[in-house]
């Protein structure tokens, strides 16, 4: 005897979160298009809510203000932009240097992907600095813990813990206007500036046991 088809029912409640995700999604993204275009303390709630094809109530509904959608963006992006680094370490390599370049190289791939993301941050540095100070302390902190675990495996020279977070700086601003070079005539490419980049590291750190 022939069963009849099962029904299926979608699930009211999952349905209603799929497209609350979306919406959040579509107007994080606009929010980023509009901060390239014209510049987040340019734009408006209104602007916004048009470029994501949504109601403006939906933007105060799922942000609350401006503020903190500009919060929500950067802490998007920033776990975005560390993920992507991360997947693109080798795994076939704990070596500083060569996961290093690899990161390096991620970077700029993102910034080429997004460059929206060097305009909003510079906004951030000027109209939000504490928004600007925890991001920073976090790629700071983030920046130490690989140099300290590098000395222990004796991949780089030893150093004292101001040098380390002094070192950590100096990497972290060796990043901070590539996408100038980027969008120049001098553009060299991803892979000569990674070399570049790599070269001043290695000279800098180098162990002398390597």
């Amino acid at each position: 005897m022939t069963q009849p088809p099962l029904e299926t029912t979608a699930d009211p409640g999952r349905a209603g979160y799929a497209r609350s995700r979306d919406t959040r999604a579509r107007i994080l993204e606009a929010a980023l298009a509009e901060a390239g275009d014209v510049g987040f303390h340019k734009t408006s709630i209104a602007r916004i809510a048009a470029r994501a094809g949504v109601a403006l109530g939906n933007v105060n509904y799922h942000f609350g203000s401006k503020s903190k959608l500009l919060h929500e963006l950067m802490a998007t992006l920033s776990a975005e932009l560390a993920s992507r680094i991360h997947v693109s370490l080798p795994e076939d390599s704990d070596d500083f240097f060569v996961q290093e370049r690899a990161g390096m190289l991620a970077y700029l791939a993102y910034l080429r992907d997004n460059p929206a993301y060097a305009r909003l941050s510079d906004e951030v540095k000027l109209h939000e600095p504490e928004l600007y100070q925890r991001a920073f302390d976090a790629w700071i902190e983030m920046g130490v813990a690989r140099i300290t675990a590098a000395i222990e495996l004796g991949a780089i020279r030893a150093m004292a813990s101001t040098e380390i977070h002094a070192v950590a700086h100096v990497m972290f601003g060796a990043h901070q206007f590539l996408d100038r070079l980027l969008q120049s005539a001098a553009d060299p490419g991803d892979a000569a500036i990674a070399d570049s980049y790599m070269r001043f590291v290695r000279a800098g750190l180098q162990s002398t046991h390597a």
